[in-house]
């Protein structure tokens, strides 16, 4: 895989990929670099034959704390000291909407993403979180919407992808009071799909997920994601159309059912090639 970084990584094991957050050192706090290195690194798990579905993940002792506010600051006192304000405006708009583009390269990737979690998950780790289709928590996470907590709005995706995750009361719970939560409140309420008794168990358990999509048709679970991408945009109606269209151009010509179906009557487990 063509991608390098000094603060993500990749990892390929089999068929799965990991990205992993890589500043522990910082609990994997947000900068610029990472933002935008991640639709690269999306783009170069996906573009790998190989790789059939993704793990996200943080080094060290937590997932993500969320933005660095020490960066962040010194880059506003910067700007301020170099430009107008309406300039300094400006460029801050820029920067949020890289922010933005950086998350949504989770949820536009065509490959199933499961979030990892250990730690903590706060501010801009909910929103890489929301921004995956899954979520496993460590027993040990604590999560929280932190920007209430330091004078600003949420502006990175929690506020528009939470509400389809968990229900408005959660949403509007969280999201007010800043709180922490723990990972079993967090399975309580549907943020997480699961809990796992430590780290460890935790990348094991989000390994062994990622397998099992990916012994799926990589055609066919590529195009379930689509389709659920698309669901976000149409009527049930229109879903239902373009889904029939689809699937009539695609998977009913794929050499992956043609497979399944001699697999079933041979008895034996099929060997999916995505094509």
């Amino acid at each position: 895989m063509d991608f390098a970084s000094d603060t993500l990584s990749l990892e390929k094991r089999g068929p799965v990929g990991f990205l992993w957050l890589d500043r522990p050192e910082k609990r994997n706090a947000l900068i610029r670099e990472m933002w935008t290195g991640l639709p690269r690194a999306l783009e170069a798990l996906a573009a790998d034959e190989e790789v059939r579905a993704i793990v996200l993940a943080g080094r060290g002792k937590s997932f993500c704390v969320g933005l660095d506010l020490m960066a962040a600051g010194e880059a506003i006192d910067v700007k301020r000291e170099k430009s107008s304000q309406a300039v300094a405006n400006l460029r801050q708009l820029e920067t949020t909407r890289a922010f933005q583009d950086g998350i949504t390269a989770l949820a536009a990737c065509p490959l199933p993403v499961i979030a990892a979690i250990h730690g903590h998950c706060l501010g801009g780790g909910i929103d890489l979180a929301t921004a995956c289709d899954m979520r496993l928590a460590s027993a040990d996470a604590t999560f929280s919407i932190r920007e209430t907590r330091i004078g600003i709005v949420a502006d990175v995706g929690t506020l528009q992808r939470l509400p389809k995750v968990v229900g408005a009361g959660h949403v509007a719970e969280l999201a007010y009071t800043g709180k922490d939560i723990d990972a079993a409140r967090a399975a309580e309420i549907g943020l997480v799909n699961d809990v796992a008794p430590d780290a460890e168990a935790l990348f094991e358990a989000a390994e062994a997920l990622a397998l099992e999509i990916a012994a799926n048709s990589p055609m066919a679970v590529r195009g379930t994601k689509f389709m659920l991408q698309q669901n976000e945009e149409l009527t049930t109606d229109q879903s239902l159309l373009f889904n029939a269209l689809f699937t009539l151009s695609t998977s009913l010509q794929s050499n992956d059912l043609q497979e399944a179906m001699r697999a079933f009557v041979a008895k034996r487990t099929p060997e999916f090639t995505g094509t």
